[in-house]
């Protein structure tokens, strides 16, 4: 996660309006994170056919989201200056091919919570 993190961190410090690009690179990977785990309990409730209250599998969500954030905000937003020498000699190749993977992941992180949840509905 440290390299996805890292590179989400570069692609959104390009942004010129963004004054905070660690903190809301850090937000999009737990976002993306807590995606893939609401497609992952969504496939489980589906095979297991085990009904949830809509009230617990929000208040879950949240739990699980805030969770992984704050594990995420001590593992990885204060050692950022750390994480980005650890992989600043990466060659223009590298580079780009880690920010496909990431843009991949993320993008089809999305498409499966989509997919997934219209064939359960």
């Amino acid at each position: 996660m440290k390299y996805c993190y890292y590179r989400i961190y570069q692609l959104i410090k390009k942004v010129k309006t963004n004054d905070t690009p660690a903190f809301s690179a850090l937000l999009l990977l737990v976002l993306v994170q807590t995606i893939n785990i609401a497609t992952v309990l969504s496939l489980f409730r589906y095979f297991t056919k085990i009904e949830f209250v809509k009230h617990n599998i929000v208040i879950g969500g949240l739990a699980i989201s805030f969770i992984f954030l704050g594990v995420e905000f001590k593992v990885l937003f204060g050692k950022i200056n750390g994480i980005c020498k650890k992989y600043e000699n990466e060659t223009k190749a590298e580079r780009q091919k880690g920010s496909i993977y990431v843009i991949s992941y993320i993008l089809l992180s999305l498409i499966f919570l989509f997919v997934v949840g219209e064939t359960l509905v």
